[in-house]
């Protein structure tokens, strides 16, 4: 949901436009309750948050027929987004139709008293609670829940405060409202037992918002704890190159390292060794005598050692390799390690022993030798190119990202598109780079879908600001930005 409010914004839907239809969703549910209702008074408790924005287009909205009061959990000056606070500066403008009191401390909160027939709109935390909640908010959610006793009515926000919208657990205080208004969508952990009766209010959100891959998806990064040691941020091994071929492995490397993994390890032959040390000094280069990996190639000591393990880049296809490739296979699923398949990997793995850890980046050739499946090639074709996509990998297991004009990323649950890009992508070493940066995202992402969706738009967003400069070193350096920019994106809100 989150995702796709910024990505919205990305779009040209600006999030202060999704907030007024999100209010303004939430006080016609009001007036139609009034009409069945008798409610003295509505009372509004909002959060500094988009949740209490979206309280505070409702207050503006009611106004005008009801007795209404709004109450600012904490202080107006410590408002987190652009768009509540606009919403809060209205608000103070119309201070002679609206009661409205900062509640900074449980002193403040005591000296709450509500009359009977109140309605209470809890437009507090929204999606946005986890784990335990302290005070005042906890010494408020209790006084909330007394009120409801007393006959008040309490209406949520998307949300009831204190439980997990994705799961359903429950903080150590939370609110179970009569009714929960959820936005856009309902959210996967609420029923009618923890939210009360549960409406859903369109905000305006298109299909296209929450299907296409933009900077709200960099949502999913993990925020890095100051705390962390070396490797807690990921730590991958590139297994590939043969005698002829060092850069493949060498660009999948600095990509990963470019996306912000740790460390990175190349596996490679001895032949090629020296050239790929002299690609970078940040990798760890570990060397086998054989031209290409085989059997004898392989440590597993690697493997169990390294977080993600990104097989194929400048391989090749001899049948030793292809033995080799299904140990890796194996292995990966032994010691249950995230493996992303690439280039030559793409034409030697066993596709039906795949784990729920792999991630797949074939072009259509590779999709073709595969599956066996011919995929549409034109825009025109691009919604039969989706569900033939989809149905077809639904028979398999991992995450499988199809490189072309448009990227898809899916798995059995999900499915996203990717529109960034520009035709000089068509240039080799481009697949390798998307590869690398798939495997460096994935231990800092919330999930490793999300981790291939973030790599796709930093690989086509990242050549689209280089298109004049064009080159496979200046892709590479611009990876942070990319990443940076779309943070950026995010915060400006």
């Amino acid at each position: 949901m989150s995702i796709a409010d910024v990505n919205s914004e990305y779009l040209g839907v600006e999030r202060v436009l999704l907030m007024e239809n999100a209010g303004k969703g939430i006080a016609e549910f009001i007036e139609t309750l009034n009409q069945e209702k008798t409610i003295k008074k509505v009372k509004i408790f909002a959060g500094r948050g988009g949740n209490g924005g979206d309280g505070m287009v409702a207050v503006r909205h009611l106004s005008q027929i009801n007795n209404v009061e709004l109450f600012l959990l904490g202080s107006s000056s410590s408002i987190i987004k652009k768009s509540t606070i606009k919403n809060w500066k209205i608000l103070n403008r119309l201070s002679n139709e609206i009661h409205i009191k900062e509640l900074q401390n449980s002193e403040d909160i005591k000296e709450l008293n509500f009359e009977p027939d109140s309605l209470i709109i809890d437009a507090i935390v929204g999606t946005g609670i986890r784990g335990q909640i302290k005070n005042p908010l906890n010494y408020l959610l209790e006084k909330l829940n007394q009120w409801q006793k007393k006959g008040n009515i309490i209406i949520s926000v998307d949300t009831p405060t204190g439980i997990n919208p994705d799961t359903g657990a429950l903080s150590n205080v939370y609110l179970t409202p009569n009714w929960t208004i959820c936005l856009h969508k309902q959210k996967l952990g609420l029923n009618q037992v923890n939210s009360g009766t549960i409406v859903v209010k369109k905000i305006g959100i298109t299909r296209e918002a929450e299907e296409l891959i933009g900077p709200g998806d960099f949502l999913a990064l993990k925020k890095r704890d100051p705390w962390s040691k070396k490797g807690d941020n990921g730590r991958i091994l590139v297994i590939g190159g043969n005698s002829i071929y060092s850069g493949a492995p060498s660009l999948a490397a600095q990509a990963a390292i470019q996306a912000g993994a740790d460390l990175v390890t190349i596996l490679c032959p001895k032949s090629i060794s020296t050239a790929i040390r002299a690609h970078s000094f940040e990798f760890i280069v570990y060397e086998y005598p054989e031209s290409h990996l085989n059997m004898k190639s392989i440590d597993e000591t690697l493997i169990k050692e390294n977080d993600v393990i990104l097989l194929g880049p400048g391989l090749g296809r001899k049948d030793e390799t292809r033995e080799a490739v299904l140990k890796v296979q194996s292995l990966a699923k032994t010691f249950d390690k995230f493996i992303v398949y690439d280039a030559d990997a793409l034409k030697l793995l066993d596709v039906k022993n795949l784990t729920p850890n792999s991630i797949l980046t074939p072009h259509l050739g590779e999709f073709l030798s595969l599956t066996g499946q011919k995929l549409p090639q034109s825009q025109e074709e691009f919604q039969e190119r989706k569900e033939i996509f989809y149905r077809i990998i639904s028979q398999y297991s991992g995450i499988w990202v199809l490189k072309g004009h448009w990227d898809i990323v899916s798995d059995t649950d999900s499915m996203k598109i990717n529109k960034t890009g520009i035709v000089k992508m068509t240039r080799g070493g481009t697949g390798d780079i998307l590869a690398g940066i798939t495997s460096g995202l994935i231990v800092q992402s919330v999930s490793p879908f999300y981790a291939a969706c973030m790599a796709t738009y930093i690989n086509g967003k990242a050549s689209e600001l280089i298109e004049k400069n064009f080159s496979l070193l200046n892709l590479l350096n611009c990876i942070p930005k990319v990443i940076s920019h779309s943070l950026d994106f995010i915060a400006s809100d």
